[in-house]
């Protein structure tokens, strides 16, 4: 069959999409200094043929499951346009650093049936070495767009054919990341919650700095506005990370409508945009700053919009929100009713509570993780999703796929999330992964809420950049600490204080007695590729770690040493 032959409704909704704004701006690429590219819809579908073509002329006519282990940029735009318009499947994936697995990109290669892997010529090398894995054949043959040449054809792995548009990988903070086959329904039925919740539509902006290859950055700041008909700004994340203010500078600029990001990025804001550079903001257009991917501390969004309230930031714009790759992108959250929250509920009193709608409401349960019993409002369990939005499986032999899952005997079938949480009112309680809870007295703490608690004892400890997990070898309630400086922070004097500080506020505000703690320097912790942190690793890597570490255990602090 040809591609018209096979043309899908997520195709024609593609091309109708780049007809409407035939003429007008789709996508702007921002470059450094000031430099951008604008991509009209004509001009975007027209480079989208012609990349298909190339991908006739190389690996054979397709389509094709194509891996694309590109860095943020038109490369990487076109070649999902291209993609969906040919009805071949994307996989966006990390590029290659240097702290990946051995190996990661041959296994995601098969478990994905890839045909090939889409790279550039600076990174050529390091991909063909994670397909090469331990020395055996490549798991698939390498593309390189900005110099391409045939590719032989090589048995494809266990994925159906382009069965699925996109595969997206879970971000891996407790485990490798999984596959997650995503089809055209559950696309048009997740863009569709984001265009009646957050207004989002063709009259909208999206500036976005996110990882291309995660499902918040692919699906909510690329993929959405192009179906909505939306003009978006698109901006590497290493351009963010290195000075935050262009991200508020791009909304300004640009007259953004919506734009976010996770917790990290907003305190990033707090700490690192100056006030002259805060000065020449105007962010009244910013009607939608989702802050999501991890759980949000309670008094961080308030702060957020105290800071930029000078420069237009409405206090209902900011919101948090919740979601991941297995439920396509979005599961709960949306702007409004921020001065009508009531007071969050004691179990949940450290974070943010994401508002509901009836049908947000109705598809997620309080689960009871070894029986699947709807547990009642108030309640603390394992959070637990359902919907034409939610994806059916896994791809590959992972060995506890169906752990992921739930079919309840009315038929329904859950996504088990492994986040714990609650529902109080109108608000969904997000208090961290299962496997990350520190257990005090029969009661379960999350190490989320220890992290927070610690970095507020001193200015220049990152809270978002902090592992706190269960003492391996002490007793139950007992937990180590890591725990990073912001950027450009000097050594903490006076540490042994700080940490004195840090254990008597921990141990006050959960019970939880801290042994060891470690003050890092910046990005030193293990983080998965959308810069989650990776606490069990952490935890396995502690001796590693406190060699780079300023180290105060309790004991030595006992006895008065250094």
């Amino acid at each position: 069959m040809t591609r018209r032959a096979t043309e899908t409704s997520l195709q024609r909704e593609i091309a109708l999409a780049l007809e409407q704004r035939h003429g007008a701006p789709l996508i702007t690429v921002l470059g450094r200094r000031g430099r951008y590219r604008t991509m009209t819809g004509a001009e975007l579908g027209a480079r989208a043929t012609e990349m298909q073509a190339l991908w006739d002329r190389c690996l054979g006519e397709g389509p094709h499951v194509l891996m694309a282990a590109l860095p943020a940029g038109e490369e990487f735009l076109i070649a999902l346009v291209a993609t969906l318009l040919g009805g071949g499947t994307l996989v966006p994936v990390a590029p290659p650093r240097a702290s990946d697995l051995p190996g990661r990109l041959a296994r995601m290669a098969r478990t994905c049936g890839a045909r090939a892997v889409l790279c550039t010529s600076n990174n050529r090398g390091a991909v063909e070495q994670q397909l090469t894995g331990e020395g055996g054949a490549p798991a698939c043959p390498v593309l390189v767009v900005d110099d391409p040449a045939p590719v032989p054809e090589v048995a494809s792995g266990g994925a159906a054919p382009c069965a699925f548009p996109v595969i997206q990988h879970t971000s891996g903070s407790t485990h490798f990341p999984k596959a997650v086959p995503v089809t055209a329904d559950q696309i048009r039925h997740n863009c569709g919650l984001i265009q009646s919740l957050w207004g989002m539509n063709r009259d909208s902006v999206m500036i976005n700095w996110l990882p291309h290859y995660h499902d918040m950055g692919l699906m909510g700041c690329i993929l959405y506005p192009l179906l909505s008909g939306a003009h978006s700004v698109q901006m590497s994340p290493f351009d963010m990370i290195r000075r935050p203010a262009v991200w508020l500078e791009a909304i300004s600029d640009w007259r953004g409508t919506i734009s976010g990001g996770p917790t990290f990025a907003f305190l990033e804001c707090l700490n690192r945009i100056s006030e002259e550079e805060a000065e020449r903001l105007d962010l009244g257009s910013w009607e939608r700053a989702f802050c999501g991917a991890e759980p949000v501390p309670s008094g961080l969004l308030e702060r957020f919009h105290q800071r930029f309230a000078a420069n237009g930031l409405a206090r209902d714009a900011v919101f948090a929100c919740y979601g991941m790759a297995e439920c396509t992108l979005f599961a709960a959250g949306e702007a409004g009713g921020a001065g009508q929250a009531a007071a969050t509920p004691e179990p949940w009193a450290g974070f943010e509570g994401c508002l509901l709608s009836a049908e947000t409401r109705s598809r997620i349960r309080i689960a009871e993780p070894e029986t699947g019993r709807a547990l009642p409002e108030g309640a603390t369990g394992e959070i637990w999703l359902s919907g034409p939005s939610v994806c059916r499986r896994y791809l590959g032999e992972t060995g506890d796929d169906e752990d992921g899952f739930f079919d309840a005997p009315d038929g329904v079938r859950w996504l088990r999330t492994g986040d714990l949480g609650g529902i109080a009112g109108d608000r969904l309680y997000i208090a961290g992964r299962a496997k990350d809870l520190i257990i005090v007295n029969g009661r379960n703490v999350a190490a989320a809420e220890v992290e927070w608690l610690a970095a507020r004892e001193h200015g220049d400890l990152s809270a978002s950049a902090a592992a706190a997990f269960d003492s391996l070898q002490a007793l139950p309630g007992r937990a180590d600490l890591l725990i990073e400086l912001r950027a450009g922070c000097a050594p903490i004097d006076e540490p042994h204080a700080v940490a004195a500080r840090i254990r008597k506020a921990v141990a006050a505000g959960t019970g939880v007695r801290l042994e060891r703690i470690a003050f890092l320097p910046r990005g030193t912790l293990p983080r998965t590729s959308s810069g989650k942190i990776r606490r069990r690793e952490a935890a396995l890597e502690l001796s590693r770690l406190h060699d780079q570490a300023i180290c105060l255990d309790e004991a030595q602090m006992a006895g008065g040493a250094a």
